[in-house]
């Protein structure tokens, strides 16, 4: 098992520092499937002199991967990692990534969905409650298998600088939301939760498809949209018919007044 698992963390880190999305993953599902078997090689590797230096190409990133690793794995020992490593003598850049990811000892997700996948939801994002609830009734429409493997869900405050409403990064298996602001009118904020619901559905697409670059490949959005929109004609069967009669009827019309200004 020991063998195995620091085969895994070799697997791991070349894929990090390649930026091979497929091993990466592969090799990140499989320490997690491994489960305590993984995290006296985890801390073995943390313990290494290595942290001391100014890191050298990929290596800068290995530090994170692995302390993000350990927290998923055993989060008691990952805050006995944080404590153990803020005492030893860190180069900057690396203390810099240790500062970064104690913010996770506090860290405690406001939900899980499928009973395993924990809902991290950031703490300037507003009624949280509702954030919480929606992603949970969003979650009974998919597939049962759809979450599968799935390790986390962030929902952070959308911002204007963010160019996204919505992340799945395939490294981790991860999904981030940007939640938009909740204080507008009525009619407004539902429209905001369509665009949100369909967002997730968009996401946890590209997840179920596999896609390695999500939301860089034109035929994978198109993939994705696809996947959201059969999940929203399941979450809103009316809505979604009535939409689509109305396009139906819309291109309807301008083909008549096509034919009539032909004539």
């Amino acid at each position: 098992m020991q063998h195995n698992a620091d085969a895994l963390i070799a697997k791991l880190l070349r894929g990090v520092s390649t930026n091979h999305v497929e091993t990466t993953r592969d090799a990140w599902r499989d320490l997690l499937r491994a489960g305590p078997n993984s995290v006296a090689t985890v801390r073995t590797k943390l313990a290494s002199d290595v942290w001391h230096n100014a890191p050298r190409g990929p290596v800068a990133r290995y530090l994170g991967v692995l302390l993000m690793l350990l927290d998923e794995l055993d989060p008691k020992s990952f805050r006995m990692e944080i404590e153990r490593l803020s005492r030893t003598n860190l180069h900057p850049l690396h203390r810099q990534t240790l500062k970064l990811m104690s913010n996770r000892v506090a860290e405690r997700p406001e939900v899980t969905l499928n009973n395993n996948i924990p809902v991290f939801i950031a703490s300037d994002v507003s009624k949280p409650y509702r954030t919480k609830n929606v992603l949970k009734k969003w979650s009974c429409f998919l597939p049962q298998d759809a979450l599968e493997n799935v390790t986390r869900i962030d929902v952070i405050r959308s911002q204007p600088q963010l160019d996204y409403l919505g992340l799945y990064n395939l490294f981790f298996s991860g999904i981030v939301l940007a939640w938009p602001e909740q204080n507008v009118n009525v009619i407004t904020r539902w429209l905001i939760a369509l665009r949100s619901e369909f967002t997730f559905y968009h996401e946890v697409g590209h997840h179920v498809l596999g896609h390695a670059e999500g939301g860089q490949v034109a035929e994978q959005e198109k993939q994705a949209n696809a996947y959201a929109a059969k999940i929203m004609r399941k979450s809103h069967p009316v809505l979604m018919t009535a939409a689509k009669l109305f396009v139906r009827a819309s291109r309807l019309l301008r083909r008549k007044d096509s034919n009539k200004s032909g004539n």
